[in-house]
């Protein structure tokens, strides 16, 4: 496997476009090159109340985040808005368990959803994880007692996404956000990756 900086990643994925990001060209990428996990120390922040979603980069193809999770910290039940996304575990592990509705999901109206497969646990290891909407709707947690840092590229970037509603057995809308962009909290100045 051939050693690749963060920079020359981010040079690989801003010379593709839309269509290049619909085919294998990020799978053989991932599968031949090794980011050293140092690389995105600048990008790890951790949150007490939810997991961190730490911007990168940014552009109109794809986005690329640094997720930082606590122990017992999940996701809700989510879809990527038709995108397609590679995970790279950096630290620790974390379990994907996928799902899919029982009879069509309409917004606004009741559905449940069953389990599809097992859950999956993934350890802190070179090989990426792909998942697109077709593979199903799924959730991340953290069950273990240590942290876990994972990368995640999303090819386009997913502003907004569907969420699962536990309670009201609802999917609803939620908005994308960021716990801090390239490195940067809030209150410091947004720099574009390029």
């Amino acid at each position: 496997m051939k050693y690749s900086s963060l920079k020359e990643f981010l040079e690989f994925l801003n010379k593709q476009d839309a269509k290049s990001f619909k085919t294998d060209i990020v799978n053989k990428y991932l599968a031949t090159h090794s980011i050293d996990h140092e690389e995105f120390l600048p990008y790890t922040f951790f949150r007490e109340e939810t997991y961190g979603r730490n911007l990168v980069a940014k552009n109109e193809y794809f986005e690329l985040l640094v997720l930082t999770w606590l122990p017992e910290q999940r996701t809700p039940i989510h879809d990527h808005g038709d995108q397609r996304c590679w995970v790279l575990m950096e630290l620790g592990s974390l379990t994907f368990k996928n799902y899919e509705p029982v009879g069509p999901i309409t917004d606004g109206k009741k559905f449940n959803l069953k389990p599809s497969g097992k859950a999956e646990t993934i350890k802190a290891g070179p090989e990426a994880i792909y998942i697109d909407d077709n593979i199903g709707l799924h959730s991340i947690a953290n069950g273990s007692r240590k942290p876990a840092i994972s990368v995640h590229l999303y090819a386009g970037p997913i502003p907004k996404c569907r969420v699962y509603n536990e309670a009201l057995k609802t999917f609803e809308w939620a908005e994308s956000e960021y716990f801090t962009f390239s490195g940067n909290t809030w209150t410091e100045t947004i720099q574009e990756l390029h």
